[in-house]
């Protein structure tokens, strides 16, 4: 509950214009890769429309029903079958949808359906229509195309299934993240660009899980210089407070040997 409202109500902390930064962010996002010679979205989806509108009902309905059922689904079996694996893959999820959510604030995007000049919104046109709805939308930060959760999350799950020893369960992993690419760029939901952010994005997070975690690879690194630095500080401290206390004790004993010097030439101390 805490991720979605992080996920909802981050949106606007960088960006108060947020829609409008997300509409320049899509044509910046479009621009690029028609420089690298990879726009392809336009075309997959205008040939889909024109001649294959079974296939883009298809992946309208796929977008949809393969993302947080599998996801679910695959956590309550993970959980209650295999609580090591399942708190790996838990892990991994949080680390992507931490570094997420920065991506989001820092680079809201527009989805390629909301660009009328290149794409159609699949969804609004062909159905399912209420998820296309207004009052749905308000369940969803529209603007958090880069990167693709979608493709990230079901590309850890292929990565998930090629682990098993069942060919027939990774031969799904391989189709799944496959058809999942398919689906959010031909319904105008995410540019190419929005998955390659995701692979990239998981491929992080599994780093960070596999080095970071489990090998502690950088934790001992990151623990000695946060001792060293304490101790720094700590050292820093004590000598001056060393040094503070050899002051005050330098003035004490200064005034007690002025005082004595005053006793023993027949002069009055300031004591007294």
């Amino acid at each position: 509950m805490g991720g979605y409202f992080a996920y909802m109500y981050s949106r606007a902390l960088v960006f108060s214009d947020f829609q409008s930064t997300a509409l320049d962010n899509a044509r910046r996002v479009i621009e690029f890769e028609k420089n690298l010679g990879f726009f392809w979205e336009p075309g997959w989806q205008s040939w889909a429309i024109a001649s294959a509108k079974s296939l883009v009902i298809f992946l309208n309905w796929t977008y949809i029903v393969t993302f947080w059922p599998i996801i679910l689904t695959s956590a309550v079996i993970l959980y209650f079958t295999n609580r090591k694996r399942y708190l790996y893959y838990r892990n991994v999820v949080l680390f992507s949808f931490a570094i997420a959510l920065l991506g989001f604030m820092l680079f809201p995007l527009a989805p390629p359906r909301m660009i009328a000049e290149h794409f159609v919104d699949t969804i609004k046109a062909f159905g399912p229509s209420g998820y296309a709805s207004r009052e749905f939308a308000n369940y969803y930060n529209a603007y958090a195309a880069m990167p693709s959760l979608h493709f990230s999350w079901t590309v850890l799950f292929g990565v998930m299934f090629l682990r098993t020893h069942n060919r027939w369960v990774k031969l799904i992993g391989i189709i799944y993240p496959t058809m999942t690419l398919f689906a959010i760029t031909i319904t105008g939901n995410h540019y190419i660009m929005d998955a390659v952010g995701g692979g990239l994005l998981i491929l992080a997070s599994f780093l960070t899980m596999e080095l970071g975690v489990r090998r502690r690879f950088f934790i001992p690194a990151i623990l000695s210089r946060a001792r060293h630095s304490f101790n720094n500080v700590a050292g820093n401290d004590a000598v001056r407070n060393n040094s503070k206390r050899k002051k005050a004790f330098g003035r004490h004993v200064g005034a007690h040997v002025q005082q004595g010097k005053q006793m023993a030439d027949g002069q009055p101390s300031s004591a007294d």
